[in-house]
């Protein structure tokens, strides 16, 4: 009868071998939900930087049909106009815009100034750049 209760207790408990498995897989699970939702995280902010810019956008060009002309420099639309408000020159990731208020060469008249995010990586001229123009046009044609 003392071997049936020993019998008993030891086969009640998870041994050592199985609950490090465990662990291991909800580990590895916690990672994949991770990665998952930095990635979500840079999708909002990619967005919200693309408000943004549309923002700025039409800011530029009610400037523009007030004044014949774009701005020289954006913080003119916020300590001069007062169109926009305090930091709408940052994008998401706090980096400030690169604008001028000229087009590219060879770009249709109502496309007159150059407004870009740099994006995730946070550096101009690289792949994941966001610029205004590109952005509108992918939008236009969903």
């Amino acid at each position: 009868m003392n071997t049936r209760i020993n019998t008993r207790l030891h086969a009640r408990g998870f041994s050592l071998l199985e609950l490090t498995l465990v662990i291991a897989i909800m580990g590895v699970l916690m990672a994949v939900a991770a990665i998952n939702l930095i990635g979500g995280a840079d999708d909002a902010k990619i967005e919200t930087t693309k408000a943004s810019m549309k923002t700025i956008k039409d800011a530029l060009q009610q400037y523009q049909t007030r004044n014949n002309s774009y701005p020289p420099a954006l913080q003119t639309l916020i300590t001069g106009t007062k169109q926009l408000q305090e930091g709408a020159d940052l994008d998401s990731w706090d980096q400030p815009f690169y604008y001028s208020p000229v087009g590219r060469s060879g770009a249709p008249k109502e496309q007159g100034f150059t407004l870009i995010s740099g994006g995730p990586d946070t550096q101009m001229g690289t792949e994941d750049d966001i610029d205004i123009w590109i952005a509108l046009a992918r939008k236009a044609a969903n």
